[in-house]
């Protein structure tokens, strides 16, 4: 992809797209309201790499290198910035006259684009948003008297009634828009992964479109295997919806159809999210005590002594990925049996995580945190994991363990050896 340091495109006016959380081309809000404006169309994606998380920003850059190659095709070059800075020094050296983007939905990033459209605004450059990575934008869906559903069960009502008054789908401007690529420009090029590391090429939206059709080949029995981890029964489509390499809309519309409900759940609580996000800031850090520093380290490192936990930690680490099941009983965990700050479990996951939205994981840990009540962790680890699978394949050290221990060992310390793994848990479970 070229740099935003490129030559000065002359004798034009064009319109840049800003590709945020929607690295696709079907159903792409953004690309439609640019082709409706009437100007050539340049594209420009900021990586985000705050998070020092390897897994998601390896996951955005193979999705972006695929966008730039299908955005050539149509006679759009796509650049890449390391920062809005960077943006709006594009926009202004290429003649931009304005900017279209995928909304924000978190606090931060909406102050953020708030100090970009003033930028902007110094040069003459309209900036305007459109909702690309949701169902319902923010504003869709507002009660009487508030400014978003606090309960999920009233705004689901609200959802699925809105959304079956919905029309179909019509057909996508898009589609068919070419442009002469402009001129003095380069052809977009693959963007390179750094540090040497290179993981499977997963990203983008071919890869996305292609695991939709796979998981709807097995999605007849997704809501009685989707809480066994080691039975890999889920969508996996996280990373794909976290990037907009694919449509909300459309999943939403294609699993309705096939009165795949359970699954659609998860589109309309993450809609849910997406809205409330807005409402809160994040938390100071409380301040860490010794104790609280352990604990929360024996968490990271999956050496909690609940084999349960430290599996899921471990297999979250290694591969940037984490069963909806694991993540809830996790955060569980955290806050309720560590008795840590919500935020530092919030901000782990941010690093760690392949699909990261920081609304949707703010969301999860913030409802973790409100439970009254939490499971029994070894009657979960049963459940979720009944022969102890997922454990074994992800703590070696307990892999000769029977089904009866494994999730256990610290009953039967006196008689098994763990190689290692801790022989007592670290919060005193019984």
């Amino acid at each position: 992809m070229p740099s935003e340091h490129a030559a000065t495109v002359a004798h034009a006016m064009y319109t840049l797209v800003w590709f945020r959380q929607n690295l696709r081309i079907r159903d792409n809000a953004a690309l439609c309201a640019a082709v409706a404006e009437g100007s050539p169309i340049i594209g420009i994606w900021i990586e985000d790499t705050e998070t020092g998380n390897l897994h998601r920003t390896t996951f955005y850059r193979q999705s972006a290198a695929e966008l730039a190659q299908v955005l050539a095709g149509h006679g759009i070059p796509l650049y890449t910035a390391a920062s809005s800075s960077g943006l709006v020094r594009l926009a202004v050296r290429l003649n931009i006259r304005a900017v279209i983007a995928d909304e924000s939905h978190t606090f931060a990033d909406k102050l953020a684009d708030n100090a970009l459209w003033h930028e902007l605004d110094k040069h003459g450059i309209a900036l305007t948003f459109v909702n690309d990575h949701a169902v319902f934008g923010k504003t869709d869906l507002i009660p009487d008297g508030s400014t978003t559903y606090a309960d999920f069960d009233r705004y689901r009502e609200v959802w699925l009634d809105r959304f079956s008054k919905q029309p179909p789908a019509g057909s996508d401007p898009f589609a068919a828009y070419r442009q002469p690529f402009p001129e003095n420009l380069s052809a977009p090029q693959p963007a390179a992964l750094s540090d040497g590391i290179f993981l499977p090429q997963n990203g983008g939206e071919t890869a996305a479109w292609r695991q939709w059709r796979r998981f709807l080949e097995q999605a007849a029995s997704y809501s009685v295997l989707k809480d066994f981890p080691s039975r890999k029964n889920t969508s996996l489509m996280g990373a794909y919806l976290s990037a907009g390499c694919i449509s909300p809309r459309l999943l939403a519309r294609e699993s309705l159809e096939r009165r795949l409900n359970a699954w659609a759940d998860n589109i309309i609580r993450r809609d849910f999210f997406l809205q409330l996000a807005l409402q809160h800031t994040d938390d100071d850090l409380s301040d860490s005590n010794p104790e609280h520093t352990l604990r929360l380290t024996l968490w990271q490192q999956g050496q909690t002594g609940i084999p349960i936990i430290d599996a899921s930690m471990r297999c979250l680490h290694k591969t940037g990925s984490l069963h909806p099941a694991l993540r809830r009983l996790s955060a569980d965990f955290f806050c309720h049996v560590l008795n840590l700050p919500r935020r530092e479990g919030e901000i782990w996951f941010a690093r760690q995580l392949t699909d990261f939205d920081a609304a949707i994981n703010q969301g999860n840990w913030r409802l973790a945190a409100s439970r009254h009540t939490y499971p029994d962790i070894a009657a979960a680890a049963h459940k979720t994991d009944p022969d102890g699978t997922f454990v074994r394949r992800h703590i070696p050290e307990l892999a000769h363990l029977p089904a009866a221990v494994i999730h256990t060992p610290w009953r039967a310390a006196g008689s098994i050896d763990t190689h290692g793994y801790p022989a007592h848990p670290v919060a005193g479970i019984p």
